[in-house]
C-alpha cells in the first residue's frame, strides 16, 4: 500500500502531464489542489475497499505511477452490486511501454477478484486514445458515460467495466 504523500504528488504530477492541453490550465490546477493533497488521498485510502499501488523505478524507487481501487462513484444506472472501481491509473508517458501500466493493470485486476468483485468500471477522458485502446485490449468495453468536472470543466467521459 502506498503512502498518501507520495501518491498525492504522483496524482498531481500524472494528471498535469495527461491532461495539459485536453484541459484548461486554470481547471487542471484547481482539480489537483483538491484532489491531489495528501489530505484527499488520506481520505479516500481510510475508505474500506481502497487500494493503492505505487509504479517505481531505480535509484531509489522514484515513483512513476499510481493506481487506485475503490468502491464505485458512478451513477447509479452504470454500478451493480459486486462492482468496484478503478478509479485512477496514471504513468507518466515516458514509461508508456515499459510494461509498468500493465502491472499496475494486472494487480489492479487481481486485488479486485480477491475483493470478490464481480465486475471492475473506470472512466476514462473522451480524447485520451491511449488509455481507450489500452483499456480495450485489457478487456473493458464501454457501458455508459458519465459527466466528470474538472475545474469549471465538465466531460461527458466514456465508463467501462471488465467482468471479472
Amino acid at each position: 500500500m502506498a503512502d498518501s504523500t507520495a501518491l498525492a504528488l504522483i496524482g498531481a504530477a500524472t494528471m498535469l502531464e495527461a491532461f495539459a492541453g485536453l484541459v484548461p490550465g486554470h481547471a487542471l490546477i484547481a482539480h489537483c489542489q483538491k484532489n491531489h493533497v495528501s489530505a484527499a488521498v488520506t481520505s479516500l485510502l481510510e475508505q474500506p475497499q481502497t487500494r493503492a499501488w505505487l509504479a517505481e523505478v531505480p535509484p531509489g524507487a522514484a515513483p512513476i505511477g499510481y493506481a487506485i481501487l475503490t468502491a464505485p462513484t458512478f451513477p447509479e444506472e452504470l454500478v451493480q452490486d459486486g462492482d468496484l472501481e478503478l478509479r485512477r491509473i496514471y504513468l507518466f508517458s515516458k514509461f508508456h511501454g515499459s510494461g509498468a501500466g500493465r502491472r499496475l493493470m494486472e494487480i489492479a485486476i487481481a486485488t479486485a477478484r480477491e475483493q470478490k468483485a464481480l465486475r471492475l468500471l473506470l472512466g476514462v477522458h473522451p480524447d485520451n486514445q491511449r488509455a481507450l485502446a489500452f483499456y480495450r485490449k485489457n478487456g473493458f468495453v464501454q457501458i455508459g458515460t458519465r459527466s466528470f468536472q474538472v475545474g469549471t470543466s465538465i466531460f461527458e467521459d466514456p465508463v467501462f467495466a471488465l467482468t471479472l
